[in-house]
């Protein structure tokens, strides 16, 4: 089952759908887990050196599942 999630790149507003084909959609994973920080979440963008790892250079706006249900990740 597969699933999408819009990442912003805060500093130029940049917005990026990334397709997931593989795996089922954690919240967890996003939140707290390995794509919570901007060291992962910079690789969407072909970032490679984003200094120290933190989590407020990107923002994880929203995943969409298959059926078009929408879950929100990082509340704004």
């Amino acid at each position: 089952m597969g699933y999408k999630v819009a990442i912003r790149k805060n500093e130029t507003g940049e917005i990026r759908i990334v397709h997931f084909d593989h795996g089922d959609f954690s919240l967890y994973m996003w939140t707290d887990g390995n794509w919570a920080c901007d060291c992962n979440r910079s690789d969407f963008f072909g970032d490679e050196d984003v200094g120290h790892c933190g989590s407020t250079r990107f923002t994880a706006l929203y995943a969409e599942m298959e059926d078009g249900t929408r879950i929100k990740i990082d509340v704004e």
